[in-house]
């Protein structure tokens, strides 16, 4: 009743294998997540957002000053330059440069500020270009009593349309 079939050893059956292999694959997928973890980070868009909380009334007072004023324009991005072309209320003196924050909705590594200096009638600046996705624009004078802001998705074929509020 003994069967004359020699045993194979452990290491020559499937068994083992399948069962130390789902394990070992855990393992491995923790190592790779841990890695990913540590070598990119995600910064916060604003690091103070508790300030930034309490300075909306601010804000709304800076939109509602350039309401006020008849503030609205056209903004062009294009690769390494920015143009806007902007319109007020008549005896309105425009101020001869104005400031363009670009921020990126999560990663604030990518934000820049750049000066527009006023030639003609264009407000012109040079930045760098963009990666494709959303962007919010904010445009300011040097003393910061005015804002408009829209947010759009870059690259666009069209002029941003700048009004106060939008």
């Amino acid at each position: 009743m003994h069967s004359t079939k020699p045993l194979r050893p452990w290491y020559r059956e499937p068994w083992p294998w399948i069962l130390m292999g789902l394990p070992g694959t855990v393992v491995v997928a923790g190592f790779i997540t841990f890695y990913l973890a540590a070598h990119n980070t995600d910064g916060l868009v604003v690091d103070d957002y508790y300030k930034e909380g309490l300075a909306i009334n601010r804000t709304l007072e800076r939109q509602e000053t350039a309401r006020r004023a008849g503030l609205k324009g056209e903004l062009t991005v294009e690769g390494g330059g920015v143009s806007l072309v902007l319109r007020a209320n008549e005896g309105y003196v425009m101020p001869s440069q104005l400031r363009l924050r670009i921020a990126h909705p999560t990663i604030a590594g990518q934000d820049q500020l750049v000066t527009l200096v006023r030639t003609d009638d264009v407000y012109r600046g040079v930045m760098h270009p963009l990666a494709a996705g959303r962007w919010q624009f904010l445009v300011e004078d040097e003393a910061q009593t005015w804002r408009i802001a829209v947010s759009a998705p870059v690259p666009t074929a069209t002029a941003l349309a700048l009004k106060p509020g939008a």
